[in-house]
């Protein structure tokens, strides 16, 4: 299905034509960057200050492991300046090479350069060849990321370097305020396991010494055997609360929740305001810690 459906994207990029009334439209005369994901969107934009365009290909409340770009999308590619991959995602591994063949001149960053990479065991056939593709839930590792797009904005449009320069460096200082709240808001936790249905945070879980059990592994549905073991383990670290992704099922979390009398917590790792939303799943975290030990943060 996925091949005829390439297919027809390509006849539509090659034959599409210009607006047929000849007009330009609003925004066509604005540089075009590409990205996969909304978190890279928003790093794109509070950089660029404006002085970008930045189309994303998978939408708000889509999966990046099943989600297929729409015609429309393929063909804004036409005008993108550059396209910036966030590494290691399902959509990318299925659709960069499509892409780059479509738009051949189209130029391509990894995100994920410099990155210290979360690698792990299994066959590879699942998410990007066994390696965590959820780097930019790592304030830490963001930063290598937001160096990365500086650089790449700059050779795009070095005429805009200091604003690109001067963007960068201020939101490295409110990364930098972010990983202090969130190290001071875990501090003193005696409890480091936390439970969730698709392992999304295991780069915040190593930045702050914590462990991430999660139900779905190598990117498949939990198995009974593998869901009693989760239970047994949750139930001996007294975990009260599982973690449920927007973008996934959760069913299996809810039955294992109700078992274990724990609360069911909803998180988007995938929000575009990257800043907030960290914030906000730290602080969710923090409190289903808590609330597991019995112990409160120090003063």
């Amino acid at each position: 299905m996925r091949k005829i459906f390439t297919a027809l994207i390509v006849l539509m990029v090659l034959f599409a034509g210009c607006n047929p009334s000849g007009e330009e439209k609003e925004g066509d005369r604005q540089p075009m960057i590409t990205v996969s994901i909304q978190p890279q969107k928003y790093f794109v934009e509070q950089i660029a200050g404006g002085h970008f365009q930045v189309q994303l290909m998978i939408p708000p409340g889509a999966s990046p492991v099943t989600y297929d770009p729409s015609p429309g999308q393929m063909q804004k590619l036409e005008r993108s300046k550059g396209y910036i991959r966030i590494g290691y995602i399902v959509f990318e591994k299925v659709w960069m090479d499509k892409i780059q063949s479509v738009n051949p001149d189209l130029r391509i960053m990894d995100q994920s350069q410099g990155v210290k990479l979360i690698r792990k065991n299994g066959n590879g056939k699942g998410e990007a060849q066994g390696v965590d593709p959820h780097i930019w839930t790592s304030p830490r590792e963001v930063k290598t990321q937001v160096k990365n797009i500086r650089n790449f904005l700059i050779s795009l449009d070095s005429a805009h370097r200091q604003v690109y320069q001067e963007n960068t460096r201020r939101l490295l200082g409110r990364i930098d305020s972010l990983d202090a709240f969130i190290t001071r808001n875990l501090d003193g936790l005696e409890q480091t396991d936390f439970l969730i249905f698709h392992p999304a945070l295991s780069y915040f879980a190593r930045d702050y010494g914590l462990n991430q059990i999660s139900l779905e592994h190598h990117g498949k549905e939990p198995t009974p055997a593998r869901i009693r073991r989760v239970i047994d383990r949750s139930d001996a670290s007294s975990i009260r609360a599982v973690f449920i992704q927007e973008q996934f099922s959760t069913d299996e979390a809810r039955a294992i929740a109700r078992e274990l009398g724990a609360d069911v917590v909803r998180i988007d790792p995938l929000a575009y305001d990257w800043l907030e939303n960290m914030r906000k799943m730290s602080g969710a975290i923090t409190r289903a810690l808590a609330d597991g030990s019995g112990t409160a943060k120090k003063d």
